[in-house]
């Protein structure tokens, strides 16, 4: 999605007159322009970062600044990576993990930004700055393969997916804003969706323009823009893709540009999924069924395919169903997840059909006479040749320096997947990032443990990054108040009945006690659905609302309802720990019913563990704790928003009372008073 903000051309001239660190100084000081022509409150922890940052443009470093919540950090970068990058003519990239962000820099903070260097003397050359969202292809919609569909190509498709094309095509008669997918509600059938986006040959600069063309639009908006916000999904995604910027030397993505990463707590999560594989049986069969349907006798090949090509795909078909039907029944069995170790130990019966409706897909392109049909065939011989080679990379476990495994997933636990990634993450990003001649800020407000952010450095490799730390300026002793229950029994007790049932009556209670709304963080479904049964006829007779993440509303959607029903009682796991942003009274309490270890099981911690213990180091407290601690710091952060929020925060697992490592836990409570409590007491019996 690209959204330009207004710009006139910029004077070079004039801009030899702006020294960014003075402007940053001034702008940010005590009764400097932020306060006295926008009224905004003066911080000092902003103030040292936007100078911070400003010190590490000029100097050409990178740096890592952790600054808490409430110290303004948009704007701290923001305001210097915008004088920079007009001064220098060097494009700025955000990278930013939720969308939240993206919509609060977007319409908020950048407008704030421009009002600023109108009103503030001497900056006025700066406020015609322009910025682009971009998000990936696929996610625009390209009008001639919508076109192409709707006249020559309807035979295609099925009765609903026809329904679905003419749906789109209303849409697109409104005057959709960016012509992206997001736009249209309910969201696209995503096989529909697959057929006429922007993620094709069919949408090229030879048959597409700005002017009649959603991304070609988007294009050449981001071509031209000075900041550019992305997320760190694509950002990844491009680098392990392999795009380079377009000149030799400088430069990440653009050439010679420089990079912020807010939300930087995330960069090794996203980087590990999104530079190695995961190709999934719902992937492959999906794959399948556009190419034809022999039910319906719908698809691609149904009107050019010989009839030699159509046994070819039978065939294809029947291997990949075998294929996971062996995975499903032999390799994972009543196991979710399963590493890969053994090279040999997944049949390759695979390999020869869907190679040969490779074979049979390029003499198709080959000989079909229409244009657009053979663009869509070539898109299709791409994509099969994707599939074959991530198949191989898995299935021969090519890379020594990968983790290979199998786990299910979806909603159903039905969907296989076969995944990698890189067994350490540092030494990919170091090349990719770190080493290039770009300045890089990572910033958050959870990145330190025990005032250093060395870990953080450690798993990034931004070993040569200069580092500060602010805390925030809010009022925690006064404005939180934190129980931790010491009776709680342990989560892999034996009898995890009793342990449940702990659970579900001191939610109740708590969430009951309190006016305004509750959030509470799982650190695993299960758990979270079986808290969501039991609670929910309760609180239905109550005539207050209870959701649970997964079970029928997207994140956005819950955000959206806890926001406006003020007094919801919203269960919530993973992403809910670290990105979820509800001020006020709606969050007026957090519970964390356990602290968040990951899986030692998972296949690349098992891994990276075996790595350190043949080293004899623990891997426990060089990865599983710290890597805790860190998540941990990220749930508490969900209850204080603003100065004006008061809340509670109650801690339901009682090994941060019991166990030796507790207390670095209890070290990172951004207020250091807590009350021991037992059930009784916290639901006030």
């Amino acid at each position: 999605m690209i959204r330009i903000l207004e710009a006139n051309e910029f004077s070079e001239d004039a801009s030899s007159q702006v020294n960014v660190l003075d402007q940053v100084k001034r702008i940010f000081a005590k009764d400097g322009d932020l306060e006295k022509t926008l009224g905004f409150e003066f911080r000092a922890e902003q103030a040292e970062m936007a100078q911070a940052y400003a010190r590490s443009l000029t100097a050409g470093k990178h740096l890592i600044f952790e600054a808490g919540t409430g110290v303004g950090k948009s704007l701290a970068y923001l305001i210097p990576s915008i004088l920079y990058s007009r001064l220098h003519r060097r494009k700025c990239v955000v990278a930013t993990n939720t969308i939240n962000l993206q919509e609060q820099l977007l319409e908020k903070d950048l407008p704030t930004v421009r009002d600023l260097f109108i009103r503030a003397e001497g900056l006025e050359i700066m406020a015609d700055f322009t910025c682009a969202l971009l998000v990936g292809r696929a996610n625009y919609l390209c009008q001639n393969r919508l076109n192409k569909a709707l006249m020559g190509q309807v035979d295609l498709f099925e009765a609903n997916q026809r329904n679905e094309l003419q749906r789109i095509a209303e849409w697109v008669a409104t005057g959709p804003r960016e012509g992206i997918r997001q736009e249209l509600f309910p969201s696209p059938n995503p096989l529909v969706w697959d057929l006429v986006n922007a993620d094709s040959s069919v949408c090229s600069s030879k048959r597409c323009s700005p002017e009649n063309c959603f991304y070609r639009k988007a294009r050449s908006l981001v071509e031209s823009a000075d900041l550019v916000i992305i997320n760190h999904s694509l950002l990844f995604s491009l680098i392990g893709a392999g795009f380079v910027p377009n000149d030799e030397g400088a430069g990440i993505l653009f050439a010679d540009d420089f990079l912020v990463f807010d939300e930087a707590h995330e960069i090794t999560d996203v980087a590990s999924d999104h530079l190695g594989i995961s190709l999934s049986s719902w992937a492959l069969e999906t794959q399948l069924r556009q190419l034809y349907n022999p039910k319906k006798q719908k698809g691609l090949l149904s009107k050019i395919a010989r009839e030699s090509d159509l046994d070819v795909w039978e065939n294809a078909n029947l291997a990949i169903r075998d294929f996971f039907q062996y995975l499903h029944i032999e390799v994972l069995g009543e196991r979710d997840r399963v590493r890969l170790v053994n090279v040999g130990a997944l049949p390759m019966e695979i390999f020869p059909p869907f190679s040969r409706l490779l074979r049979c897909l390029v003499e198709l392109t080959e000989l079909v006479k229409d244009e657009h049909l053979r663009l869509e065939l070539r898109d299709q011989v791409k994509r099969v040749q994707a599939y074959l080679n991530d198949l191989a990379e898995v299935v021969e476990q090519k890379d020594e320096n990968c983790v290979y495994w199998l786990e299910r997933g979806g909603r159903s636990n039905q969907i296989i997947y076969m995944r990698s990634a890189p067994l350490e993450i540092a030494s990919v990003l170091r090349e990719e990032i770190f080493n290039k001649d770009s300045s890089v800020l990572m910033t958050s407000a959870t990145i330190s443990r025990k005032g250093s952010a060395q870990f953080f450095r450690d798993q990034v490799g931004a070993e040569n990054a200069d580092e500060s730390i602010v805390s925030s300026p809010f009022d925690y002793q006064n404005q939180m108040n934190v129980r931790i229950c010491h009776d709680c029994p342990e989560p892999q007790s034996s009898n995890r009945g009793h342990y449940l049932d702990y659970l579900t009556k001191a939610i109740d209670g708590v969430a009951r006690s309190l006016e305004g709304g509750t959030l509470v963080l799982f650190t695993n479904y299960s758990d979270l659905r079986y808290c969501h049964e039991q609670l929910k006829p309760g609180w239905q007779k109550l005539q207050r609302s209870i959701y649970a993440q997964g079970s029928q509303y997207s994140r956005s959607e819950l955000r959206k309802r806890v926001i406006e029903e003020g007094d919801v009682l919203l269960l919530g796991a993973e992403s809910f720990w670290k990105g979820f942003d509800a001020k006020g009274s709606c969050i007026s309490q957090v519970v964390i019913t356990r602290l968040p270890f990951e899986n030692p099981s998972h296949p690349l911690l098992e891994a990276k563990g075996e790595i350190l213990q043949a080293e004899k180091r623990s891997s426990f407290q060089e990865i599983t704790l710290p890597s805790a601690i860190m998540r941990f710091r990220q749930g508490v952060g969900r209850l204080i928003r603003s100065k004006t929020d008061v809340g509670e925060l109650v801690i339901l697992d009682s090994r941060i009372l019991n166990k030796k490592y507790g207390k670095d836990f209890i070290s990172e409570l951004p207020c250091k008073d807590f009350e021991s409590t037992c059930l009784l007491d916290l639901i006030g019996c």
